[in-house]
């Protein structure tokens, strides 16, 4: 009886085993089946004509030199616009660097806000200095409001000249075009400043004026006279937008924690006694941590003013209450823009970077 018992378990257990096994194959064949199915989908949906013929003007654009081929590529593909974007900003990730360079120029022809991201992305990490040039041209063109923080790092920290020139000229060429968006004669306004992380907000300083945008540029509040006088500098924190330090011309440092609607003068705790008639030619706001503002300055002299002396740059490590020394400067040495990175300062001169250790 217990064989007997034993041999029906063994019968049922080897039933069973088959029953998984069949049910593990069925599985295995519908997966097989879904599978093949989804490949014949994307196997029978052809690109269409126009797209094939866009791929065909993107992969001209590799080839070296102005040759007849890649300028007929490039008057088609300008011609194209938006069309050409997705395959363009996908040729940004080509292997082929010549590839990547231009099809940066085209994007900055056809200029769509499309492109933004991944030409920012191309600022930031490609390896080639002509793809990063290019990319930073080319976001100028845009005039994107969300580039001008990614291009004043790349003013600065780049570690090609061409590449920071570049820039450079975009930051231009974008604030030219807030200036317009804003009505204002450009030849009044005196300095741009965008919320880092929160490039919605920018802020323009139109002598005593201050406008504010918190929509890209698109519709701006004016603040009248509520400058304390010409700013010079404008630097706005990383995770504050309200938060602005001003540097004036010939009266110091100001902070506002307003959004610009009132200001506090910052000169009478500055460290060295001459700073009393300075002129704060440069400042910015640690992104890493937003009590570290760092600021170039110096002395202006004259009945007019018009005589510069740069005397050095400043550290606050407590939002502008208390100052200390981070280095001097030469005379020539003005500083126009100053970013801060692993703990040091970059200072960008007229004909080159000076890098200084921060405490």
């Amino acid at each position: 009886m217990l064989k007997k018992m034993e041999m029906n378990f063994t019968t049922n257990e080897t039933k069973m085993r088959v029953l998984k096994v069949i049910g593990a194959a069925v599985a295995v064949l519908v997966l097989v089946g879904v599978s093949a199915a989804l490949l014949n989908n994307v196997v029978a949906t052809p690109i269409s004509p126009r797209e094939a013929q866009i791929r065909g003007w993107v992969s001209d654009l590799a080839e070296e030199g102005l040759t007849s081929k890649r300028q007929e590529a490039e008057t088609q593909l300008e011609s194209a616009g938006e069309e050409a974007v997705p395959q363009l900003t996908t040729a940004l990730h080509s292997n082929n660097p010549t590839a990547r360079a231009n099809a940066a120029d085209m994007l900055g022809f056809i200029a769509s806000t499309r492109a933004t991201g991944t030409l920012i992305q191309s600022l930031g990490t490609d390896p080639v200095a002509a793809v990063r040039a290019n990319a930073a041209w080319a976001l100028g063109e845009i005039k994107d409001v969300s580039a001008i923080t990614v291009l004043e790092h790349a003013s600065v920290l780049d570690p090609s000249p061409q590449v920071r020139e570049m820039a450079s000229n975009s930051i231009g060429t974008v604030r030219e075009s807030l200036v317009e968006r804003a009505g204002k004669d450009v030849s009044l306004v005196n300095v741009i400043a965008a919320a880092p992380g929160q490039t919605d907000t920018v802020y323009l300083a139109s002598q005593r004026d201050l406008l504010v945008s918190r929509d890209r540029g698109a519709q701006w509040e004016t603040l009248p006279q509520a400058l304390p006088s010409v700013v010079s500098t404008l630097a706005v924190n990383p995770t504050n937008p309200n938060i602005l330090y001003a540097g004036m011309h010939s009266q110091g440092m100001y902070l506002s924690t307003d959004g610009g609607r009132t200001w506090q003068p910052l000169t009478r705790n500055f460290s060295n006694e001459a700073i009393g008639q300075s002129t704060v030619t440069a400042v910015t706001v640690d992104p890493a941590n937003p009590m570290r503002v760092v600021m170039a300055h110096g002395i202006r002299v004259g009945d007019t003013g018009d005589q510069f002396f740069p005397l050095g740059i400043l550290s606050s490590n407590d939002g502008g209450k208390t100052w200390g020394n981070v280095t001097d400067l030469d005379e020539g040495q003005t500083v126009t823009r100053l970013e801060i990175r692993d703990g040091k300062v970059y200072a960008l001169t007229s004909d080159r970077v000076l890098i200084s250790a921060l405490n």
